[in-house]
C-alpha cells in the first residue's frame, strides 16, 4: 500500500540548467551557496553534504562540500548565523521586488 503525503511534507523543488560558477567572483559563488543551502535545504547543510555525498558532482565536491564544511565549522561559535544570513537573503530579495 502506497502512503499519501500532505502538502506539508513534499517539498516543490525548481531545476535549471547548469550555470558554470567557475570563473564568477568568490562572492557570487558563495551568494548562490547561502541561496541554495537555505532555498533548497532549509539551512541544513548535513542533508546538503549528504546529497553530495551520494550523488554529488566533481565540482560539488571539489567547491560546495568545503564551503558547507567551513560553515558548519563557522556554526559551532556563531549559531545566530544561520538566522542573519535568512535575514539577508529576504533583504536582498525585497530589494529586488
Amino acid at each position: 500500500m502506497q502512503q499519501q503525503r500532505s502538502g506539508a511534507e513534499t517539498a516543490a523543488i525548481e531545476v535549471h540548467d547548469w550555470v558554470d560558477t567557475r570563473p564568477l567572483s568568490s562572492l557570487v559563488a558563495s551568494f548562490a551557496r547561502v541561496h541554495i543551502l537555505l532555498s533548497v535545504f532549509d539551512g541544513d547543510a548535513d542533508a546538503w553534504l549528504s546529497m553530495i555525498a551520494s550523488s554529488g558532482t566533481e565540482e560539488e565536491v571539489a567547491n560546495d562540500a568545503p564551503f558547507l564544511t567551513s560553515l558548519k565549522r563557522r556554526l559551532v561559535q556563531e549559531p545566530h548565523l544561520i538566522d542573519e544570513l535568512r535575514d539577508a537573503l529576504r533583504h536582498f530579495a525585497g530589494l529586488m521586488t
